[in-house]
């Protein structure tokens, strides 16, 4: 039996066992409050896998997205892609968007707008990854 579904086990053993178990309605509640938790939590675990290959492949396109178009931005935006693609992580894209705003004059509104909207989407899809095991 995996993590995922251990929880999901425990939760069910909260819920259908345990909290009706009780009298008390405090307990009760924590009974089944902890059940939704570990309810998250087992989605989370199942998901994982899946989501970190999902991200991988959202970063991959968007740096080969931000690659294919960066011969015409100045070079500290160059730099921040090339530090995007060789670290990979949430504080090189922060550093990434910091650059694309303080370049934002030499980029020109409209090159802005597009190169923002690029590193938008790829922060909307973790954001809808993190919200898929939320619901």
């Amino acid at each position: 039996m995996n993590e995922a579904d251990l929880l999901q086990r425990i939760a069910q053993t909260l819920r259908q066992e345990i909290a009706p178990a009780l009298d008390a309605e405090y307990p009760k509640t924590q009974a089944f409050m902890a059940a939704v938790v570990l309810d998250k939590v087992g989605r989370q675990i199942a998901l994982a896998p899946a989501h970190a290959v999902a991200a991988a492949a959202e970063l991959n396109g968007l740096i080969g997205d931000l690659n294919a178009t960066a011969g015409d931005v100045p070079q500290a935006v160059r730099d921040a892609i090339a530090e995007l693609a060789r670290a990979r992580s949430a504080d090189s894209l922060s550093r990434l968007v910091e650059v694309l705003y303080s370049s934002k004059s030499a980029l020109g509104e409209r090159r802005f707008d597009e190169l923002l909207a690029r590193v938008r989407r790829a922060l909307r899809g973790d954001i809808e990854r993190r919200m898929e095991f939320a619901e």
